[in-house]
Protein backbone atom coordinates (compact mmCIF):
# COMPACT_ATOMS: atom_id res chain seq x y z
CA UNK A 1 0.00 0.00 0.00
CA UNK A 2 2.82 2.11 -0.18
CA UNK A 3 1.62 3.41 -3.12
CA UNK A 4 -1.50 4.90 -1.66
CA UNK A 5 1.17 8.07 -0.19
CA UNK A 6 1.31 9.86 -3.17
CA UNK A 7 -2.07 11.59 -3.55
CA UNK A 8 -5.66 11.55 -7.26
CA UNK A 9 -9.51 12.02 -8.24
CA UNK A 10 -11.65 15.23 -9.38
CA UNK A 11 -13.29 18.36 -7.37
CA UNK A 12 -16.93 20.04 -7.24
CA UNK A 13 -17.51 23.28 -9.11
CA UNK A 14 -18.15 26.58 -7.66
CA UNK A 15 -21.47 27.34 -7.66
CA UNK A 16 -21.44 30.80 -5.88
CA UNK A 17 -19.09 33.51 -4.44
CA UNK A 18 -19.36 35.20 -1.07
CA UNK A 19 -17.60 37.83 0.80
CA UNK A 20 -14.01 36.82 2.17
CA UNK A 21 -13.06 36.25 5.50
CA UNK A 22 -10.10 36.83 7.72
CA UNK A 23 -9.65 33.32 8.35
CA UNK A 24 -10.30 31.44 4.62
CA UNK A 25 -7.95 34.36 3.21
CA UNK A 26 -5.04 33.85 5.41
CA UNK A 27 -5.10 29.73 4.65
CA UNK A 28 -6.64 30.24 1.15
CA UNK A 29 -3.08 28.36 -0.35
CA UNK A 30 -3.93 24.85 0.63
CA UNK A 31 -6.63 22.34 0.81
CA UNK A 32 -5.10 19.44 2.94
CA UNK A 33 -1.77 18.10 1.02
CA UNK A 34 -2.37 19.89 -2.38
CA UNK A 35 -1.80 23.19 -3.46
CA UNK A 36 -4.61 25.79 -4.50
CA UNK A 37 -3.64 28.96 -6.81
CA UNK A 38 -3.89 31.19 -4.27
CA UNK A 39 -0.51 32.86 -3.19
CA UNK A 40 0.97 33.83 0.77
CA UNK A 41 1.06 37.29 1.21
CA UNK A 42 4.70 38.63 0.64
CA UNK A 43 7.08 38.06 3.78
CA UNK A 44 4.75 35.24 5.47
CA UNK A 45 5.61 31.78 6.71
CA UNK A 46 3.14 29.33 6.89
CA UNK A 47 3.57 25.45 8.47
CA UNK A 48 1.49 22.33 7.82
CA UNK A 49 1.03 19.77 9.08
CA UNK A 50 -0.45 16.44 7.08
CA UNK A 51 -0.21 12.94 9.51
CA UNK A 52 3.20 12.31 8.45
CA UNK A 53 4.50 15.14 6.24
CA UNK A 54 5.64 18.47 7.71
CA UNK A 55 6.21 21.14 5.57
CA UNK A 56 6.66 24.90 5.81
CA UNK A 57 6.76 28.03 3.12
CA UNK A 58 7.58 30.86 3.15
CA UNK A 59 6.70 33.50 0.10
CA UNK A 60 9.60 36.04 -0.54
CA UNK A 61 7.09 37.87 -2.97
CA UNK A 62 3.41 38.65 -3.27
CA UNK A 63 3.88 35.52 -6.07
CA UNK A 64 6.49 33.52 -5.42
CA UNK A 65 6.63 30.92 -2.62
CA UNK A 66 9.31 28.32 -1.54
CA UNK A 67 9.49 25.74 1.21
CA UNK A 68 11.13 22.71 2.39
CA UNK A 69 9.57 19.14 4.06
CA UNK A 70 9.84 15.56 5.28
CA UNK A 71 7.46 13.07 5.70
CA UNK A 72 8.68 11.30 9.06
CA UNK A 73 12.61 12.49 9.18
CA UNK A 74 12.82 9.68 5.86
CA UNK A 75 13.67 11.91 3.22
CA UNK A 76 13.49 15.73 2.71
CA UNK A 77 11.92 17.76 -0.22
CA UNK A 78 11.50 21.00 -1.54
CA UNK A 79 8.76 23.26 -2.96
CA UNK A 80 9.03 26.03 -5.04
CA UNK A 81 5.72 27.79 -6.69
CA UNK A 82 5.02 30.70 -8.93
CA UNK A 83 1.27 32.33 -8.28
CA UNK A 84 -0.39 34.14 -11.72
CA UNK A 85 -3.71 36.07 -10.69
CA UNK A 86 -5.61 35.72 -14.36
CA UNK A 87 -8.61 37.58 -13.04
CA UNK A 88 -10.76 38.12 -9.75
CA UNK A 89 -11.78 34.99 -9.43
CA UNK A 90 -9.61 32.92 -11.73
CA UNK A 91 -5.63 31.94 -10.44
CA UNK A 92 -3.32 29.75 -12.08
CA UNK A 93 0.11 28.28 -10.17
CA UNK A 94 2.87 26.38 -11.65
CA UNK A 95 5.45 24.91 -8.85
CA UNK A 96 7.44 21.55 -8.07
CA UNK A 97 8.15 19.32 -5.64
CA UNK A 98 11.50 17.77 -5.47
CA UNK A 99 13.44 15.53 -2.82
CA UNK A 100 15.37 12.47 -1.88
CA UNK A 101 15.33 10.02 1.07
CA UNK A 102 17.76 10.66 3.91
CA UNK A 103 19.47 7.53 3.81
CA UNK A 104 20.15 5.51 0.51
CA UNK A 105 20.10 6.17 -3.48
CA UNK A 106 17.27 7.68 -5.44
CA UNK A 107 15.20 10.98 -5.91
CA UNK A 108 11.56 11.97 -6.74
CA UNK A 109 9.45 14.77 -7.57
CA UNK A 110 6.40 16.34 -9.16
CA UNK A 111 5.74 19.22 -11.21
CA UNK A 112 2.66 20.58 -11.33
CA UNK A 113 0.14 23.50 -12.56
CA UNK A 114 -3.05 24.14 -10.97
CA UNK A 115 -6.05 26.72 -11.95
CA UNK A 116 -8.28 27.81 -9.21
CA UNK A 117 -11.76 29.53 -9.47
CA UNK A 118 -13.70 31.67 -6.81
CA UNK A 119 -12.51 33.45 -3.76
CA UNK A 120 -10.55 31.73 -0.51
CA UNK A 121 -14.65 31.78 0.58
CA UNK A 122 -15.77 29.37 -1.64
CA UNK A 123 -13.34 27.62 -4.42
CA UNK A 124 -12.49 24.95 -6.51
CA UNK A 125 -9.24 23.75 -7.90
CA UNK A 126 -8.17 21.13 -10.79
CA UNK A 127 -4.49 20.19 -11.26
CA UNK A 128 -2.22 17.58 -13.61
CA UNK A 129 1.34 16.90 -12.63
CA UNK A 130 3.72 14.26 -13.31
CA UNK A 131 5.20 12.06 -10.57
CA UNK A 132 8.31 10.95 -10.98
CA UNK A 133 10.57 7.77 -8.83
CA UNK A 134 14.20 7.74 -9.87
CA UNK A 135 15.12 3.67 -10.91
CA UNK A 136 17.60 3.92 -7.73
CA UNK A 137 14.75 5.28 -5.64
CA UNK A 138 11.94 2.33 -6.67
CA UNK A 139 14.65 -0.24 -6.72
CA UNK A 140 15.42 0.43 -2.79
CA UNK A 141 11.70 0.73 -1.99
CA UNK A 142 10.00 -1.53 -4.11
CA UNK A 143 7.44 1.11 -5.70
CA UNK A 144 6.90 3.36 -8.44
CA UNK A 145 4.75 6.05 -8.75
CA UNK A 146 5.94 7.34 -11.79
CA UNK A 147 3.10 9.14 -14.19
CA UNK A 148 0.45 11.49 -14.45
CA UNK A 149 -0.73 12.56 -11.49
CA UNK A 150 -4.46 14.39 -11.22
CA UNK A 151 -5.75 16.08 -8.67
CA UNK A 152 -8.60 18.64 -7.31
CA UNK A 153 -10.38 20.21 -4.85
CA UNK A 154 -13.15 22.42 -3.14
CA UNK A 155 -13.74 24.72 -0.06
CA UNK A 156 -16.41 26.39 0.92
CA UNK A 157 -16.24 29.00 4.28
CA UNK A 158 -18.82 29.34 6.66
CA UNK A 159 -18.52 32.72 8.49
CA UNK A 160 -15.20 32.57 9.10
CA UNK A 161 -14.55 29.79 12.01
CA UNK A 162 -15.37 26.44 10.10
CA UNK A 163 -15.23 25.54 6.64
CA UNK A 164 -15.76 22.14 4.45
CA UNK A 165 -13.39 21.01 2.11
CA UNK A 166 -12.67 17.72 -0.40
CA UNK A 167 -9.42 17.08 -2.10
CA UNK A 168 -8.85 14.39 -4.61
CA UNK A 169 -5.83 12.57 -6.62
CA UNK A 170 -5.94 10.05 -9.55
CA UNK A 171 -2.67 8.06 -10.35
CA UNK A 172 -3.50 6.39 -13.97
CA UNK A 173 -0.79 4.38 -14.20
CA UNK A 174 -0.86 3.08 -10.55
CA UNK A 175 -4.73 2.41 -11.02
CA UNK A 176 -5.13 4.35 -7.41
CA UNK A 177 -7.54 7.31 -6.39
CA UNK A 178 -7.94 9.18 -3.17
CA UNK A 179 -10.18 11.59 -1.82
CA UNK A 180 -10.16 13.31 1.36
CA UNK A 181 -13.44 15.28 2.57
CA UNK A 182 -12.46 17.05 5.82
CA UNK A 183 -14.16 19.55 8.29
CA UNK A 184 -11.97 22.91 8.56
CA UNK A 185 -12.09 24.61 12.56
CA UNK A 186 -9.80 27.96 12.76
CA UNK A 187 -8.63 28.74 15.89
CA UNK A 188 -6.16 31.57 17.67
CA UNK A 189 -7.36 34.36 15.69
CA UNK A 190 -7.11 32.75 12.43
CA UNK A 191 -4.09 32.18 12.20
CA UNK A 192 -4.24 28.50 13.01
CA UNK A 193 -6.83 25.06 11.89
CA UNK A 194 -7.45 22.07 12.06
CA UNK A 195 -9.05 19.81 9.03
CA UNK A 196 -10.37 16.95 10.48
CA UNK A 197 -11.90 14.18 8.33
CA UNK A 198 -11.02 10.78 6.69
CA UNK A 199 -8.93 9.80 3.57
CA UNK A 200 -10.86 6.46 1.24
CA UNK A 201 -8.39 5.48 -1.13
CA UNK A 202 -8.97 2.40 -3.82
CA UNK A 203 -6.13 0.56 -5.50
CA UNK A 204 -6.21 -1.83 -8.95
CA UNK A 205 -3.94 -4.34 -9.21
CA UNK A 206 -3.45 -8.17 -10.95
CA UNK A 207 -2.98 -11.09 -9.35
CA UNK A 208 -1.60 -13.84 -10.71
CA UNK A 209 -3.68 -17.02 -10.07
CA UNK A 210 -1.67 -19.63 -12.28
CA UNK A 211 -0.15 -20.55 -15.77
CA UNK A 212 -1.57 -22.34 -18.46
CA UNK A 213 -0.23 -25.83 -19.28
CA UNK A 214 1.13 -26.28 -22.35
CA UNK A 215 1.73 -30.29 -21.80
CA UNK A 216 4.35 -33.00 -20.91
CA UNK A 217 7.67 -33.43 -21.67
CA UNK A 218 8.33 -37.25 -22.00
CA UNK A 219 12.02 -36.94 -23.17
CA UNK A 220 13.32 -34.41 -20.99
CA UNK A 221 14.75 -32.32 -23.63
CA UNK A 222 12.26 -29.32 -22.77
CA UNK A 223 9.82 -29.54 -25.59
CA UNK A 224 6.07 -30.59 -25.27
CA UNK A 225 5.75 -34.16 -26.45
CA UNK A 226 2.35 -34.47 -25.90
CA UNK A 227 -1.34 -32.86 -24.08
CA UNK A 228 -2.07 -36.03 -22.48
CA UNK A 229 -0.43 -36.74 -18.78
CA UNK A 230 1.40 -39.71 -19.23
CA UNK A 231 0.69 -42.20 -16.51
CA UNK A 232 3.22 -44.07 -14.09
CA UNK A 233 6.11 -42.33 -12.12
CA UNK A 234 5.89 -38.59 -12.45
CA UNK A 235 9.18 -38.42 -12.17
CA UNK A 236 9.22 -39.51 -15.87
CA UNK A 237 8.29 -36.65 -17.24
CA UNK A 238 8.27 -32.78 -16.89
CA UNK A 239 5.54 -30.89 -16.18
CA UNK A 240 5.23 -27.80 -18.79
CA UNK A 241 3.58 -24.59 -18.52
CA UNK A 242 3.24 -20.90 -20.49
CA UNK A 243 4.94 -18.41 -17.86
CA UNK A 244 5.04 -15.84 -20.63
CA UNK A 245 1.12 -15.78 -20.30
CA UNK A 246 0.23 -15.93 -16.86
CA UNK A 247 -3.17 -16.38 -15.72
CA UNK A 248 -4.32 -12.94 -14.16
CA UNK A 249 -7.29 -11.50 -12.07
CA UNK A 250 -7.93 -7.91 -11.62
CA UNK A 251 -8.86 -6.96 -8.00
CA UNK A 252 -9.22 -3.77 -5.88
CA UNK A 253 -8.61 -3.15 -2.54
CA UNK A 254 -10.81 -0.34 -0.96
CA UNK A 255 -10.04 1.29 2.76
CA UNK A 256 -10.79 4.45 4.64
CA UNK A 257 -9.11 6.10 7.67
CA UNK A 258 -9.27 9.11 9.77
CA UNK A 259 -6.72 11.97 8.71
CA UNK A 260 -6.02 15.15 9.84
CA UNK A 261 -3.97 18.22 8.98
CA UNK A 262 -2.79 21.44 11.39
CA UNK A 263 -1.77 24.72 9.78
CA UNK A 264 -0.33 27.60 11.43
CA UNK A 265 0.59 31.15 9.39
CA UNK A 266 2.68 33.37 10.82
Amino acid sequence: MKKLLLLFTFSATVAGYAQESTASSLHASRYIFSPTAFSLPKDSIYLNWVGPMLDVQYAPTENITMGIGTPLFTAIYFTGGYAIPVSEKVHARVGGLFGAPISGAGSFALPYAVMTFGTPDQNATIGVGYSYTSPALSDNTGFDLSGVALNGGAYKDFGGKTGLLIEGWYLPQQRTALIMPAFRIYTKRDRRYWNIGFMAATYTYDAVLGYPLLGYDTNMDGVVDTQVQPGGDPWNYYTIYDYDNPIVETLRDFFRFPIFSYAMYF
